[in-house]
């Protein structure tokens, strides 16, 4: 089985060779390469942004014609936001695309329309083509383009700001996708944009856990509903068991990042008095620091300095007491004029 990261190829070859259950290998591969995966969600009818694949810089400039400004390049086989960039003029597509290739094992990139509204992360299972919800995210995006070119994902939000018609049409398009791709018996995890006049685009649809803890930890502290055993079953070849996919709570939880943004690390200490904040399930380091530690400017997902977990009543106080944590973490940071320097300090 797979968490967080796109292995599935690897995963679904391994079950193959050793005859175990699994999701067959062209499934598998068409989950996670981003240009053949959005080709088939295309072919099925579902919307999907305007997209171009290629494999050379001139062929994606060519593609960002046809897909038109602004636009996002991502390399076709990689995760965690890497080689992600916004296109907002073509004179400076070149430098971002060639970095996608660069980034790309396979050398593709998918050029893709860039939209606009909330954004979402459906997990669950696929058992016999029927799609079982076991968490519903929304994804923090407030300061979505403050490393432009990058995108900066600030962390997950339960329960969602969605209504209950809305979450049905957006799992209903995800079911269609998990027609559309072949997961007849398989876990599945979605990246979803919702656009203000209600249209429903499937970003992502992999065979595979959501990974960065949501829904191991964010979503089970939510709702209840802890799927890695049933996963487990999955992997073995066994029946889920309904009764663990049935929320027991429903409870207001976040997780919220600090980016790094260059700087070098001066002191840092402990995080445990911070852990011990009443509603706080977790606060944690995203890189290994020590001092003398030079932190890189941020480009993605990679480069998360801290996180925390928390829950409250309701959502926005589960926020506040994010935003307090990641503002009283015990570090000190020198920028590059020597002159010292705090982290980014979230917004309240």
């Amino acid at each position: 089985m797979t968490l967080g990261y796109d292995n599935p190829p690897v995963v679904a070859r391994l079950a193959a060779e050793l005859g175990c259950p699994g999701v067959p290998v062209e499934v598998a591969d068409l989950c996670t390469l981003k240009d053949r995966r959005i080709a088939a969600l295309d072919r099925a009818g579902l919307a999907v942004p305007r997209f171009a694949v290629a494999t050379t810089v001139d062929a994606a400039l060519a593609g960002l014609e046809r897909v038109g400004l602004p636009a996002v390049v991502k390399p076709s086989d990689r995760t965690g936001s890497l080689g992600v960039a916004k296109l907002d003029a073509r004179e400076r597509a070149r430098e971002p695309v060639e970095r996608a290739l660069a980034l790309s094992p396979t050398g593709r990139v998918v050029v893709e329309e860039y939209l606009s509204g909330t954004e979402h992360t459906v997990a669950g299972f696929a058992v016999d083509g029927l799609l079982h919800v076991t968490g519903f995210a929304d994804r923090e995006y407030g300061e979505k383009e403050r490393f432009f070119p990058h995108f900066f994902e600030g962390g997950d939000t339960l329960p969602s700001v969605l209504d209950a018609a809305q979450r049905a049409d957006v799992v209903g398009t995800v079911q269609r996708g998990v027609d559309a791709l072949g997961l007849t018996t398989a876990v599945v995890n979605t990246d979803i944009l919702r656009t203000p006049d209600g249209r429903v685009y499937l970003l992502e649809i992999t065979c595979r856990l959501t990974g960065a803890r949501i829904a191991t930890e964010v979503m089970p502290l939510a709702t209840g509903v802890d799927p890695l055993p049933n996963a487990v079953r999955l992997a073995l070849g066994r029946p889920l068991v309904p009764e663990e996919l049935r929320p027991t709570r429903d409870r207001a939880v976040v997780q919220r990042y600090l980016p790094a943004d260059g700087g070098t690390v001066d002191s840092v200490g402990d995080l445990d008095a911070l852990a011990r904040t009443p509603g706080v399930h977790d606060v944690f380091w995203g890189l290994d620091l020590a001092p003398g530690t030079v932190l890189p400017a941020y480009r993605g997902g990679d480069e998360v300095l801290a996180g925390t977990i928390t829950s409250g009543p309701d959502v926005a106080t589960a926020e506040a007491l994010a935003a307090r944590v990641l503002s009283r973490l015990p570090l000190r940071l020198t920028g590059p004029s020597g002159a010292p320097t705090t982290p980014y300090e979230p917004p309240h």
